[in-house]
Formats: structure tokens, C-alpha cells, sequence
């Protein structure tokens, strides 16, 4: 593996431009998002642009950049303009960054408050953050020169990280010493290292489940090694519960094949049933083809869907999952012929091709299932180093 991207995240004076600092010391290459966003609000750029557009002139300084401060101030006391302003400038952050890491190799780190929520961590083989007690944070910006106010609200807007911490892989403690930090950052370094040594973090006799040969091939390159494969029979479950489903099935393949294995489901979720399990949308593509799906849902007047793919490695007492998840909508018909199942009719968010006419090295790159792989190796990563 050439490659692997880490987004590094945590609240306002966590220390997480501390543990940038130290992964740039051990050889990592490290951008800042607030970096980008500063190359994005220089004059003539897009998100200067966007700004005027959101706020008007008045938002930019006289030579045509954005007025960082005042900006600051609207956004953290009005959470619709934030709203906006997030809207517009997160995609552009993503942009710039992907430029910037197609330029390099190794471990590359992207350091974002927001990396969470704006949406970022999927593009991550691991997420990283750093957490430590309100309190502590509050007195570290205040030793920055922060007014304790302004910590304050910044803190109160940024949330709790209860997300940030659910969807992080890794989790690193700067409540204690940096020499404390600076190990568990070492520690980070040597995991990531062996990752692109050995790059297969599985063990070597995991068996994915299937017997489709397009499928094993679709696994084969999201997850960057070869995989054993077989084709079990196993029980149909009924459950709204993609994760009981995908759990039943692993245990029982593990019991029939006796070595560690590797079960992936995914489900179609259509806003137009209110809520309709997409576990059970392969009844109805079973029943009617995706023609019938896409004939449903234009009919009741929502579109608008949601792909899902859970992953599930079973390997002795360890049982490691993935979550993939792309918010897309329903075609009128049935365009193209690659993918499987539904492929045909599912458009992602922003695209006008649907999977089915998507050649793989794109879809490789965007899908629900290559999220899910995302997510299982960065966790991977994380439990081999022990983090929370």
C-alpha cells in the first residue's frame, strides 16, 4: 500500500496541532484544513467567492480576501449562517486537500476540527482524535491568549464530540503529559508503518463469503490484497437490523468453515416508504427487478435513497465491523449493466450516472461498500494499537 490517509480531528485545544506537529516529525506528510480554507479565502479564490455570496461584500477585506475574524464572529453566534457557510466551503476543503495528497505518498494527515462533521471521515482509511476534558481545553486557550468567553462559545458550538468519538478509530488521550502523548503518537506511527508493510491487515487464512465472482473481485480491490473465497449457503434473515443480519450470518459461516471470515450486506433504503427497512428492498428486487423499485418510488414522489454496506470480520474472539453509507436517489428506469442488484438504478448524490454505468475504478472510489472497507481497516488499525 503506497498510501494510507488519516484525517486527525478533536474540539478546540484538544491538542490535536500538537499531534500534528509530532506525526510531521516521524515522517508523516501533514496538511492543515484551516490551511486550505486560508488558500480558499484569498482573493480571486472560490471560497472568497462564496463568502460574498452568503454575506455580501462587507464579509471580504478591501484587497478581496475574507475577513477571517469577522466571519468567525457571524458564524460561531448563528448557527444557520454557519450552516451555510459549511455548505458551501467543505466540499472546496475536499477539493484542495485531494490535490494535495495526489502529490504524495506514505501516511498522509489531514488535521480538521470539523473533519466529522462535515462529512469528511469516509474519505479516510483511519480517523484519528484527540480528546481531552472540557476544563483542560478551556485553560489551554486561555494560555494561548483566547479570550475565556470566546473559548466558551466556541466550545458550547463545537458540541460534546460524542460523534466525533463514535466515528473515530482511534482515540488519543492529551489529558495527561505530552512525553504520554508523544508514546501513544509513536505508537500510532509504528501501527501505520507495519500497515503499509504488510498490507494485508487480515489474517492470512480469512475467507470471504460469496460466490460471485464479480463481487470477490469488487472485495479484492477495495480491500488492496487478495482474498480466499467460498460460496456458503447461508439462512435468509428478516430483520430491519443490517448489522443482526450480517452477524448471523458470519457466525454461521465461521461454524461451517472453521476459519476466520469476512460477511458484507448491504441494503437500499427508499425515502418514499417512510422508512422501509432497505434490508428487505431485495424482496422487492426479487419481486418486481429494479425496474419495479424505481416504478414505486417516482410513483409516491420521492426519490431520494440511501446505500448502506456493513461488513463484519469474524477471527477467533475478534469481531471487527465496517460501515459504508452513500445518500443517493432512484433513477426513473434502469441505466447501464455493471454493478449488482439495484447498481442500475441508484444514482449517488450529486452524480447523473448511476453505479451501473459507472466504470469500477470510479465506483471503487465513492461506494457504500468501499466506505465499509474504509472503515474495517481503519478499525483494524485501531484495535491493533489498542486505542479506544
Amino acid at each position: 500500500m503506497k498510501r494510507i490517509q488519516v484525517g486527525l480531528t478533536g474540539g478546540l485545544a484538544s491538542g490535536k496541532s500538537t499531534v500534528a506537529r509530532l506525526l510531521a516529525e516521524r515522517g508523516c506528510h501533514v496538511v492543515d484544513a484551516d490551511r486550505l480554507v486560508a488558500e480558499l479565502y484569498a482573493p480571486g479564490q472560490p471560497g472568497a467567492d462564496a463568502v460574498a455570496r452568503l454575506f455580501g461584500d462587507d464579509a471580504l477585506r478591501p484587497d478581496g480576501s475574507v475577513d477571517h475574524e469577522g466571519v468567525a464572529r457571524l458564524v460561531f453566534t448563528d448557527r444557520e449562517a454557519r450552516r451555510r457557510l459549511e455548505a458551501e466551503v467543505h466540499p472546496l476543503v475536499r477539493d484542495r486537500y485531494e490535490a494535495w495528497a495526489a502529490q504524495r505518498e506514505g501516511i498522509l494527515v489531514m488535521e480538521a476540527t470539523l473533519l466529522v462533521e462535515a462529512g469528511l471521515a469516509p474519505d479516510f482509511d483511519l480517523v484519528v482524535t484527540v480528546e481531552a476534558a472540557p476544563e483542560r481545553r478551556l485553560a489551554r486557550a486561555a494560555e494561548r491568549g483566547m479570550d475565556p468567553a470566546e473559548a466558551a462559545r466556541r466550545l458550547s458550538a463545537q458540541g460534546g464530540g460524542e460523534r466525533r468519538r463514535e466515528v473515530a478509530h482511534r482515540i488519543l488521550d492529551n489529558d495527561g503529559s505530552l512525553d504520554e502523548l508523544e508514546e501513544a503518537v509513536a505508537g500510532l506511527v509504528a501501527d501505520l508503518a507495519a500497515r503499509r508493510a504488510d498490507g494485508a491487515p487480515v489474517p492470512a487464512t480469512t475467507v470471504l463469503v460469496t460466490g460471485n465472482a464479480g463481487k470477490l473481485a469488487e472485495h479484492r480491490r477495495l480491500a488492496g490484497f487478495e482474498l480466499d473465497s467460498r460460496a456458503v449457503d447461508l439462512p435468509e434473515i428478516q430483520s430491519a437490523s443490517l448489522a443482526d443480519i450480517v452477524t448471523a450470518k458470519a457466525v454461521d459461516a465461521r461454524r461451517r468453515l472453521g476459519r476466520p471470515v469476512i460477511v458484507d450486506e448491504t441494503s437500499l433504503e427508499l425515502d418514499a416508504l417512510g422508512g422501509f427497512p432497505g434490508t428487505l428492498v431485495r424482496w422487492m428486487l426479487e419481486a418486481t427487478g429494479p425496474e419495479g423499485i424505481a416504478r414505486t418510488v417516482h410513483a409516491l414522489g420521492d426519490d431520494r435513497a440511501t446505500a448502506r454496506c456493513r461488513l463484519l470480520l469474524l477471527a477467533g474472539d475478534r469481531r471487527v465491523h465496517g460501515d459504508g453509507a452513500v445518500r443517493g436517489r432512484i433513477a426513473v428506469e434502469p441505466r447501464g449493466d455493471g454493478g449488482f442488484g439495484w447498481d442500475v438504478i441508484f444514482v449517488p448524490e450529486g452524480w447523473e450516472r448511476t453505479w451501473g454505468e459507472t466504470p469500477a475504478a470510479e465506483k471503487d472510489r465513492e461506494s457504500h461498500r468501499a466506505r465499509a472497507w474504509r472503515d474495517l481497516l481503519g478499525r483494524l488499525v485501531g484495535d491493533e494499537g489498542g486505542g479506544g
